[in-house]
């Protein structure tokens, strides 16, 4: 089928998506149903027509406002569904016209994995269900940025979605050779070590999980996250403004002193101990007979190792920023950075890998200073929290992680082999 007929069909269903994630955004941190009532007009109430809720037209048709109260609709409805749209053109483009994208993986001659994305083009009767993970986790992260940048705060039920479709995905799709694939297996083909490390310390996060729910692992921050001066100043500004207009809200969250930041950080540090000593005694276990051989036996497969691959890396994204976080607020005294951006990392590494999620979490501050200049240069004076950072690094990972990796692939070769030869000494 000639590519411009799947782009204006795709583009057409991205604006449908936008058009839903316009919903997302406004519903979700408002805990409202992202069901009920259906699409209505926020000033006055009024249920809209059906036609009026078609992607960018509607808007348009209607002159930016409401067809009976007349007050305006925010152009940010259509922007987000072109957007929306734009995005999912340009990846199909990337992917499937300029052989941009996924990787994939194959023996050489030599027995050793190389990467072949620029040997093998990917295709769309082949290579599709990859290209729609990653379009929808592109769609989420969309939703979970405008939320984080206008409100500080991401609704951690978009990168759990995202993590728990990750995690599917993966365990019934991928092959090790296939474009995209996290199968753990190592240069000749066969399950590695880290499955235990991923099996194991995906263990140790249920039992702090199920500790955190008996509340025998305290909640850090229970009354609230500290805010930066510049929420704080936004939030009273809020509250004021609603005490004037007879609407109640919730107390802010206490300030803290140093001392204090660093006592509710050591809470979070006793949340992660379960995952890191059972990553590290399963994969001791997994070295001794006859265990050993049992475990073997079950990781023998494409589906399980391509489940702990992505297990693995949503553990791996959101560790990497959790221990920032950490690591920062012990020194500084002062939050870091949200625990809604472990979230978002932990969403992310289960689709693009551990080594994606990585790649991802160190791009993000260029993106970072690239906006910092926009802002400088044009006068803007806002902001900005780093969930969208983290998003457009991610989203850069998605098109380029294979020649990230390729460069990248003799140092990380060596750390394989030494996990490798621990892991051999050890049988």
């Amino acid at each position: 089928m000639n590519h411009f007929v799947y782009i204006f069909f795709i583009f057409a269903l991205g604006a449908c998506v936008g058009s839903f994630l316009n919903v997302v955004v406004w519903r979700l941190p408002r805990g409202e149903s992202l069901v009920t009532p259906p699409s209505h007009c926020p000033k006055c109430n009024a249920l809209l027509k059906w036609y009026d809720n078609i992607p960018i037209l509607g808007w348009l048709k209607l002159g930016g406002r409401c067809r009976y109260c007349r007050e305006p609709i925010s152009p940010r409805y259509p922007i987000v569904e072109a957007v929306t749209g734009a995005l999912l053109v340009l990846y199909f483009v990337l992917f499937f016209i300029f052989d941009v994208g996924p990787c994939r993986w194959h023996p050489s001659p030599m027995g050793e994995h190389t990467m072949r994305a620029a040997h093998a083009p990917l295709s769309i009767a082949e290579d599709w269900p990859i290209y729609a993970l990653y379009m929808f986790t592109v769609c989420g992260l969309l939703a979970a940025s405008l939320v984080d940048a206008e409100q500080f705060v991401i609704p951690v039920q978009i990168p759990w979605l995202i993590a728990a479709v990750g995690i599917v995905f993966h365990a019934l799709l991928d092959h090790p050779t296939r474009a995209g694939a996290l199968n753990l297996v190592d240069e000749r083909g066969n399950p590695s070590a880290l499955n235990a490390i991923a099996a194991g310390a995906a263990v140790g996060l249920l039992v702090s999980v199920v500790l955190w729910l008996a509340d025998w692992v305290p909640t850090s921050f229970a009354e609230g996250e500290p805010l930066m001066d510049l929420d704080r100043d936004a939030a009273e500004a809020e509250r004021q403004a609603a005490r004037r207009a007879g609407r109640e809200m919730a107390p802010l969250p206490p300030q803290y002193t140093s001392r204090q930041v660093r006592a509710e950080i050591g809470k979070e540090i006793v949340f992660l101990l379960p995952p890191m000593m059972l990553a590290v005694a399963w994969f001791l276990l997994t070295r001794i007979e006859p265990l050993r051989g049992w475990w073997d036996r079950i990781i023998d497969h494409d589906w399980a190792t391509g489940l702990l691959g992505a297990v693995f890396g949503a553990l791996v994204g959101g560790f990497v920023v959790w221990v920032t976080r950490i690591l920062g607020t012990l020194g500084f005294g002062r939050l870091a950075m949200g625990l809604g951006d472990v979230h978002l990392m932990f969403g992310v590494g289960a689709v693009i890998g551990a080594g994606g999620a990585t790649a991802a979490f160190f791009l993000a501050p260029f993106f970072g200073i690239a906006i910092a200049i926009y802002m400088l240069l044009t006068g803007t004076r806002r902001e900005l929290p780093y969930g969208p950072y983290l998003s457009l690094g991610t989203a850069a990972v998605m098109l380029f992680y294979g020649p990230i990796a390729d460069y990248l692939r003799p140092g990380m070769g060596g750390l394989v082999e030494l996990i490798g030869g621990w892991a051999g000494a050890g049988g």
